[in-house]
């Protein structure tokens, strides 16, 4: 599909790409590859949309996902600057060290276990119904369990930290907000930050040493890390973890069960299941877009981008871009080529890369031994933007014989 958009230099392209409704952004984002793949918004922010300028910008240090000081004080209500992702240079890679063991290949082989037995649970639960709805009743339950675990949160606190993250969620997002839903928001976020910290303080980090919290109260101990720092890193994990996974999964499903001969390639071998997984991640990311702002004035093909300016390197567009990958908007399992950057690039790519990877690995494994015949049910299965969040809030399968 093709579409002529208005100049972006008078209409601005940024409702379509980071709103609020249903609008299909890939069109628009090879609209802009092929006329304008760097460009400045009439908004007033600047769009890359080629994967070589969203590849550059992403790996250059002098653009950063914090704002540049100034002499106009930035309004962080919440301290969200103290977390890792708007974090440069040393503080960043401080944090990414102290969190990489989170992450670690141990760590995540014992949670392999766990996500499979969840999974286990939640397909058996769904074997003798014909239809039902993958987002609530799978997409939506195994990652807030999962994160919950590897942070070391009771499961039963799992649905009241989910509720209050939903604030954080969106203001992370870049979605527009009214002056009314900012402060909902923040509220929000504030009882999320209330509720993690009343936990932390239950915990003694020389009697559980192995606990997740252990590791950030010894920190804290030592002077490394303060609380509010602390609490607000825990929501960024908690967020990343299960927000994107759980878009991702609705996203994955739905492409690959429009696109049957894929589906049926997997049935027939689930051996290519990882190798689905990776092109899945690319083929539709849940984070369509991030936010780098230009810490000193930049000069990128022959145009420059003043200090604290605003740049959108659009991730989705990147992932199908022709010049990186050969037929982009189809699934094929056995792409070698092209690097995807549905989890970044440079120093800020993502450390949750392979917990994401191993949760829908899991979940299409057990959806192909069990539900084999699954297929999207009739009618009208919309694709939501929030913000730079895009996924499916309802997704609605059924069973080819039910």
């Amino acid at each position: 599909m093709t579409v002529t958009l208005a100049d972006p230099d008078f209409y601005s392209a940024l409702p379509s790409i980071i709103g609020t409704g249903s609008a299909d952004p890939y069109p628009v984002y090879a609209w802009l590859r092929a006329n304008r793949p760097l460009c400045r918004d009439a908004s007033g922010v600047w769009l890359a949309s080629s994967h070589a300028l969203v590849t550059r910008i992403l790996e250059d240090a002098r653009f950063s996902a914090r704002m540049p000081p100034s002499a106009t004080p930035f309004d962080d209500a919440l301290g969200y600057t103290d977390m890792i992702v708007f974090q440069n240079g040393a503080e960043h890679d401080r944090l990414r060290r102290f969190l990489a063991p989170l992450f670690s290949r141990k760590a995540l082989a014992a949670l392999q276990a766990f996500i499979d037995d969840e999974i286990a649970r939640l397909v058996e639960r769904l074997r003798d119904t014909p239809r039902f709805d993958l987002v609530a009743d799978i997409a939506s339950v195994l990652p807030v369990r999962t994160i919950c675990r590897l942070l070391g949160f009771p499961d039963a606190h799992g649905a009241r930290y989910l509720e209050a993250s939903t604030g954080a969620w969106q203001l992370i997002s870049g979605a527009p907000l009214a002056p009314a839903e900012r402060m909902s928001a923040i509220t929000q976020t504030e009882a999320f930050l209330a509720q993690v910290e009343s936990f932390i303080a239950g915990i003694d980090p020389d009697a559980m040493p192995d606990h997740a919290a252990s590791r950030f109260l010894h920190l804290e101990r030592e002077g490394g890390i303060g609380r509010r720092e602390m609490l607000v890193n825990i929501l960024f994990l908690f967020i990343a973890g299960y927000g994107t996974t759980l878009l991702s999964i609705g996203n994955g499903l739905a492409a690959l069960l429009r696109a049957p001969r894929a589906w049926q390639a997997l049935r027939a071998d689930p051996a290519l299941v990882p190798q689905a997984v990776r092109e899945l991640y690319r083929h539709d990311a849940a984070v369509q877009a991030v936010f780098r702002y230009a810490w000193e004035d930049v000069e990128i093909d022959g145009q420059r981008i003043r200090r604290g300016e605003l740049v959108v390197p659009l991730l989705g567009a990147a992932n199908r871009d022709p010049a990186a990958f050969d037929a982009p908007d189809e699934i094929r399992f056995e792409r070698e080529a092209g690097r995807s950057l549905t989890f970044g690039a440079g120093p800020h790519s993502c450390m949750g890369l392979a917990l994401a990877r191993m949760q829908l690995e899991s979940l299409l494994r057990s959806l192909l031994a069990h539900m084999p015949d699954l297929r999207l049910a009739p009618g009208p299965q919309v694709r939501q933007q929030h913000g730079s969040f895009h996924g499916y809030d309802r997704l609605v399968l059924e069973r080819a014989g039910g």
